[in-house]
């Protein structure tokens, strides 16, 4: 896959810094080694080749990793959807999930319920081929 573009801790910085002012809660980052972590993600390779191995599973990684990481004081769950949203749209998909389910599965992720192999499918099923 070539051509992506992918989102910089600064990018998610600025997500989280959008979804508290826009929704409510307390700014500030808890650490910066998670959210580092969970924003290199998406990006790893090995032997040339993208671990996460297609444009759903890159954004699975960022939406699980920032909500499982909790690297800030709050918002966490936000910021994840907001950036795996903006990933998506970044990389021109415009058939995105219906937020109601987004925002449970969201949930289930952050409470440890869903792994992120079955975000990744569910993502498969919920957004459309980049255009």
């Amino acid at each position: 896959m070539e051509g992506l573009t992918f989102l910089s801790v600064d990018d998610v910085l600025l997500i989280h810094a959008d979804t508290i002012e826009n929704d409510g809660g307390s700014h500030g980052l808890r650490d910066h080694g998670l959210l580092d972590a969970a924003v290199a993600m998406p990006r790893q390779q090995f032997g040339g080749a993208f671990l996460h191995e297609d444009i759903a599973a890159m954004a699975a990684a960022y939406l699980f990793h920032i909500a499982q990481n909790h690297p800030f004081v709050d918002g966490n769950k936000r910021a994840a959807v907001m950036a795996a949203l903006a990933f998506l749209r970044l990389n021109n998909v415009t058939r995105l999930p219906p937020p109601q389910e987004l925002e449970a599965i969201t949930r289930r992720v952050a409470a440890g319920e869903v792994r992120k192999e079955e975000l990744t499918k569910w993502l498969r099923s919920h957004i459309g081929k980049p255009q």
